[in-house]
This record gives structure tokens, C-alpha cells and sequence, in this order.
């Protein structure tokens, strides 16, 4: 009794991918994985340095530091993926063309077509994942980063107070002097301070004293048992008086509507807004999403070496590639922000250019006839 010869079901066949996108999608990951994080160390580490600088002035709280930290390092993962998505599939097929595995597959029917469907199984997810991040994910890091920002901003000078120097608050409007501080850092003692308002100063001496916070977010210094002296600097005419209790604004309460900047401001806004300068922000925004996908379109026939070119011959062709693109993108964004072209132009400028920059390299690299084959007609996938 013969019996039937083993078939696979279809779902086993839809669900795993043939042998050649497997093999590209598993080196891309790898390849992208590590590119990426040393992109991203590098950038972060100079991030974390100015931040760290802040703490130990004060300016940042360090409780927020590594908030402040895994905020920036998420927005430079964001604008790090065209690049390294770039650089993976350059080197994932410069190193198959060196090792000769290219010139089996070419040999086995896969032309370019196929190469380009290869990848697709990857990086057409990873465009639209990276349009996510940076459409929806990078504004809202930046907007809790600013908002950190500006909190410790203003709250740096509450922890800042020294005792035995002078203490400067609101751009110098106020300067605080303590002699002591007590043990639990709650109470200053022997404490001078002068305030400005106009041409009118201030100084006030008073035995102790504490820094409270309002509802509203703003700060005071409270000074208790004390004398106030006011009047204009020159004049005879200054007004005494003593007190119990007085209080000195040292900041002006969280604003967090103000430190917003349009890095931080939702895409929904800018995309209905009609101010250049917000249009060369979603202009930054879409790039990455746009980027990732073209640059990964032009690593294919870029990373096209000869065997013994080595698995980086063209890498220096692609850093300068891409450096060029990412000038552009800036000089555009500028310009619009200028008013010196028109919406339309920044938008496709760049993109043009690259295209046209893409079709040189594939007739470059495959000669203009194959490629009207391939436009043409499909050959058999592996």
C-alpha cells in the first residue's frame, strides 16, 4: 500500500519565512542591534555629562537625573534608526559579497528584486514602528524631559541655599545670606536678604527662618523676628519697620505651558498648524520614518563590492552619503523656517535628490538594461 508522499500544511508555510529571509532578517537584527547601541552610547554619554553637570551645580534634582537620562536616551534611539539601519545593511551584504555568498545566490536565480524582498520583512515594520516613535514617542520624551527641566529649574535655587555665602535668586533680583543651617536642613539662621522691585530695595535681617511652597508652586523664604528696611538707593526717605513673620518670594511658581518648546509640542498640532517654523518641526519628525525606509532602499546596490573589496569598501562612501542628506535636511529645515521656500519644496528637496542618488548607484551597480528586466518581469524567489 503506497502511501501519500509528506506535504507541509500551509500554515506551517505561512508562518515561517523562506531560507534567504531568514538568514538577512536575522543578520539585519543583529547587525542594527549593535550599530545602534554604540550610536546611542556615544550620544547619550555627552547628554549625560552636560546633565550631570547640572546636578552638581543644582540646577537638576538628582532624583530626575536618571529620568532626565532614560528620557534622552529614548528620543536618540528614535533618531539614530535610519542611520543604523543604514550601516546594518551595508555591512550584512558587503560581508556576503566578500564571503562569495552572493555570487551563489546570484547564481541560483535571487536578483534584485529578491534582495529588496529580503529586507522588506524587516524593514518595512521597522519604518513603520520608527514613525511611531517619532511621531508620538519623541514628542511626549520631550515634553516630560522639558517639564523636569523646568521644574529643577526652578526649584534650584531652594536647594541651592548655602549657609556662609551669598545666594542669588530670580536672575538677581533676590540674594539670601544665611550664617547657619540647622541639622535637619529645615531652619537658616541669622539671615540678610535684599529684594529688588524697580527702583525700590530691600533688606531685611531676621533670627531664623525656613523656605515654604505654596499651592501654586512658588517658593518663599519665611523669615521670622526681624527688622525691614525699604527705599530708594540714595535717598533719605527709607521705610522701617519689624516683624514676626515675613515672607520673600525667591521663584515664580512651575509654569510648564511656557517651557514647552516645539520639540515637545503633538504632532496633531503641527500638522494643522501654519507656522513655518512648526512645519520644519514635523519636517524633522517625518524624516525619520521617511529616512529609515530610503536609506535602506539605497544600502542595497552601495553595499555591491568586489570580493576582496572587503566588507567596509564602501562604508566611507556612505558616511559621506549621509552626512550630505543629513545637512540637507537641516538646510531645508531652515530655510523653511525663514520663509525662503515654499512648504512643498522643503518636503521633497531632500527626498528627490536621494532618489535620484538611489537610481545612480543601481545603474551603476546592476547597468541600466538589467534593471528594465527586473522592472519588467520577476524572477523565481528562493
Amino acid at each position: 500500500m503506497n502511501s501519500a508522499p509528506f506535504e507541509p500544511s500551509s500554515a506551517g508555510r505561512w508562518r515561517l519565512l523562506p531560507v534567504l529571509d531568514r538568514m538577512v532578517t536575522a543578520e539585519l537584527v543583529r547587525t542594527m542591534l549593535a550599530v545602534l547601541a554604540v550610536l546611542v552610547t556615544i550620544i547619550v554619554s555627552r547628554k549625560f555629562l552636560s546633565i550631570l553637570a547640572k546636578a552638581i551645580e543644582g540646577e537638576v534634582a538628582a532624583e530626575t537625573l536618571f529620568t532626565l537620562l532614560s528620557l534622552k536616551m529614548l528620543t536618540a534611539t528614535v533618531i539614530l534608526l535610519p542611520p543604523s539601519l543604514f550601516l546594518a545593511v551595508l555591512m550584512t551584504f558587503g560581508r556576503m559579497y566578500r564571503d562569495h555568498e552572493m555570487t551563489i545566490l546570484q547564481s541560483s536565480g535571487v536578483g534584485l528584486a529578491r534582495l529588496y524582498r529580503a529586507i522588506a520583512f524587516y524593514v518595512l515594520p521597522l519604518t513603520l514602528l520608527a514613525g511611531y516613535l517619532a511621531l508620538e514617542v519623541m514628542p511626549w520624551a520631550e515634553r516630560e524631559a522639558q517639564r523636569l527641566m523646568h521644574k529643577d529649574e526652578q526649584t534650584a535655587d531652594v536647594r541651592g541655599i548655602k549657609p556662609g555665602r551669598f545666594n542669588e535668586f530670580s536672575k538677581g533680583d533676590v540674594v539670601l545670606y544665611a550664617e547657619g543651617l540647622s541639622k535637619d536642613d529645615q531652619t537658616l539662621s541669622n539671615l540678610f536678604v535684599q529684594s529688588r522691585s524697580g527702583e525700590q530695595t530691600a533688606v531685611v535681617v531676621a533670627e531664623n527662618g525656613y523656605v515654604k511652597e505654596n499651592e501654586l508652586g512658588e517658593h518663599f523664604v519665611v523669615l521670622r523676628y526681624g527688622r525691614r528696611y525699604q527705599g530708594v538707593p540714595g535717598h533719605k526717605d527709607y521705610v522701617i519697620s519689624e516683624f514676626e513673620d515675613y515672607a520673600v518670594r525667591i521663584d515664580e511658581g512651575d509654569s510648564e505651558d511656557a517651557a514647552l518648546k516645539r520639540e515637545a509640542a503633538p504632532t496633531e498640532e503641527l500638522w494643522h498648524s501654519q507656522s513655518p517654523k512648526e512645519l520644519a518641526e514635523l519636517q524633522k519628525r517625518l524624516a525619520v520614518p521617511c529616512g529609515t525606509l530610503l536609506l535602506a532602499i539605497l544600502a542595497i546596490p552601495l553595499s555591491r563590492v568586489a570580493p576582496r573589496g572587503g566588507v567596509y569598501g564602501n562604508v566611507m562612501t556612505a558616511f559621506l552619503i549621509y552626512m550630505v542628506y543629513e545637512n540637507l535636511q537641516r538646510v531645508t529645515q531652515g530655510l523653511l523656517m525663514t520663509g525662503k521656500i515654499p512648504v512643498w519644496l522643503s518636503y521633497s528637496a531632500v527626498y528627490a535628490l536621494m532618489l535620484t542618488v538611489v537610481l545612480f548607484y543601481l545603474i551603476r551597480a546592476y547597468g541600466p538594461r538589467y534593471l528594465w528586466q527586473q522592472w519588467r518581469g520577476r524572477e523565481p524567489g528562493l
